[in-house]
């Protein structure tokens, strides 16, 4: 005799019982369905368009061809530029700007350092002249949490935030303790004139002890003496 099967109101037809589970025997919504096909045909479609005929390029290469014009477009700046830009007050005013809008949170409002290392002192984790301040602003770190902020500020508003910094560079506000190596800036680095070489010999005075000696005077021949 055939096991009678009985329907549930909600479950519908129910097929097996173990142990007093019931299981039932529901159609899967048509429109779970369709997408489940459908996502079989975009994932075949995908595979010969990306992979085998390689009629668009895979979303890797795009970032890697996007990272390599981003480093193209990369502007350099030199020490000397970024001194002139210290030296203008209205590039610092804006840089100054852009510091408290996008850098206090984790620098602090004074710079003095917060999560972010303080950057009025004389360490400096990933180096303290002028370039590497710059490409720091730049280019970020991304292992230190450091965003990269030429691609959103641009060059020209990180070159001001560079100076910014350059500004307040080494003006000891008190805050969170060193962090890095310890950075003497070099001649080529430093806005100041650079006193002269100690070691350079200044020409020396004549000796005053010593009294000149007179220069001799020619001696006046006499008359000649007849020879006998």
């Amino acid at each position: 005799m055939a096991e009678s099967k009985r329907t549930d109101e909600i479950q519908g037809e129910i097929v097996h019982v173990y142990d007093g589970i019931e299981e039932a025997d529901n159609q899967l919504p048509r429109w779970w369905l369709a997408t489940f096909f459908l996502t079989i045909v975009f994932g075949i479609g995908y595979w010969f368009a990306y992979h085998e005929y390689q009629l668009a390029p895979l979303p890797v290469e795009e970032y890697a061809d996007a990272h390599a014009a981003q480093e193209s477009s990369v502007v350099e700046v030199s020490e000397e530029e970024l001194a002139a830009l210290v030296a203008s007050p209205e590039a610092v005013d804006a840089g100054r700007e852009i510091f408290t809008t996008t850098c206090v949170a984790c620098h602090g409002a004074r710079a003095q350092g917060d999560i972010g290392p303080n950057l009025t002192d004389h360490h400096w984790i990933h180096g303290g002249s002028s370039v590497e301040i710059h490409s720091t602003i730049r280019d970020g770190v991304l292992t230190a949490g450091m965003p990269a902020w030429g691609p959103s500020l641009g060059p020209t508003a990180v070159q001001h935030v560079a100076a910014f910094v350059l500004s307040i560079r080494d003006t000891e506000v008190e805050g969170k303790a060193p962090e890095g190596e310890l950075y003497t800036p070099a001649r080529s680095d430093t806005e100041e004139p650079m006193a002269p070489d100690a070691q350079t010999p200044e020409p020396s005075a004549p000796d005053a002890q010593t009294p000149e000696q007179p220069t001799p005077e020619p001696a006046i021949p006499g008359p000649e003496t007849p020879s006998p």
